[in-house]
């Protein structure tokens, strides 16, 4: 991609258009880090082979909230649109949202149909669903199908495993033969030890991890992520993002997160264009964090007021407070009536 130069606001407030296109821009940044590049291979090499392939293989991807697995699946799956032709539409790669609480086949069935554009989507059987299902796969030459959100398969209130949907989902893999990439949160592996034959049809599975802070090589990934993301905001200067001091605040706020990096940055850029600032300070980032609430994070100090700030030091303080509001919280079973 071509670099994009941005012009010097020299000290005046971006104008409406331009705000819009430089936080938009924000929006659109997509950095490939060594982990998010090694998943993105992966998903490339099961779609390839599958052309080649009687038997496909399956992938399995992993990662907390914000890790980036929706982004991955989404940027990969805009490189082969849908096709309309006259007869049918070609849909190379079918992405899809599990719903919340998928509790029976027939909900999941028919969010597929939906995606797939088909006007009875929630009309049927279950079994007739699935049936239409199998024949758009092949009617519509889909390549690959991507499963995000696959923790819904699993009950939130119950933590129990949905069986009905993963014994359908089972199923579903073996009869359509393509690869059916599932994406979600750690907890879905639940489901894999529920259901021993699906398990045993996802030997490849990914794991997409926050960004670690402890070893030097460690640190050093951090900061190449920081530099790779402050040389693409829409500044006429870079703002140094991956100085040790202010890594390591970032770092604090994220916990290595790249969602919550880039909210962070976000911001602040909001407020650098709205002053007229060629680059984002530590003003902006500080403000930044007062906007932007973390309320499973009540203890968290703002690291960019700190002149002295100590990483360590400062998770570990958080972390004794927070358990000892877990303390607090939890009631004292002797102290009960009986």
């Amino acid at each position: 991609m071509d670099e994009i130069k941005f012009e010097s606001l020299n000290g005046k407030p971006a104008s409406f258009s331009d705000y819009v296109q430089r936080v938009a821009h924000v929006k659109s940044i997509l950095v490939m880090h060594p982990k998010f590049a090694e998943a993105l291979s992966e998903l490339e090499e099961i779609h390839e082979l599958s052309k080649h392939s009687v038997m496909t293989d399956q992938l399995c991807i992993l990662g907390p909230t914000g890790a980036g697995k929706t982004t991955m699946v989404e940027q990969y799956a805009s490189k082969f649109p849908r096709i309309l032709e006259r007869e049918r539409t070609v849909i190379p790669i079918l992405n899809v949202k599990v719903p919340p609480r998928a509790r029976s086949p027939k909900v999941l069935a028919s969010k597929i149909l939906r995606v797939m554009q088909d006007p009875m989507f929630n009309a049927g059987t279950e079994e007739n669903m699935t049936n239409r299902i199998q024949y758009f796969v092949k009617a519509c030459d889909i390549q690959m199908i991507i499963l995000d959100e696959f923790q819904h398969l699993i009950d939130r209130e119950t933590d129990h495993v949905l069986a009905n949907a993963s014994d359908w989902l089972k199923t579903f893999i073996e009869e359509v033969n393509i690869p059916v990439v599932l994406c979600g949160l750690p907890v879905s592996e639940r489901i894999f030890e529920h259901n021993e034959q699906l398990d045993g049809r996802y030997p490849n599975r990914i794991l997409l991890p926050p960004f670690a802070f402890s070893t030097n090589e460690e640190i050093i990934e951090f900061r190449k992520f920081i530099v790779s993301i402050d040389k693409q905001l829409p500044f006429y200067k870079l703002s140094h993002l991956s100085d040790p001091d202010i890594a390591a605040k970032i770092y604090y706020f994220s916990f290595g997160v790249p969602r919550y990096i880039m909210d962070l940055l976000k911001q602040a850029t909001k407020y650098a264009l709205k002053k007229g600032n060629d680059q984002i300070t530590q003003i902006e980032l500080r403000d930044s964090f007062d906007k932007i609430t973390r309320s499973i994070r009540p203890y968290a100090i703002n690291p960019f007021e700190q002149k002295n700030f100590d990483l360590m030091d400062e998770i570990e303080k958080e972390r004794k407070l927070q358990g000892n509001l877990f303390k607090t919280s939890t009631p004292n079973r002797r102290s009960r009536k009986r």
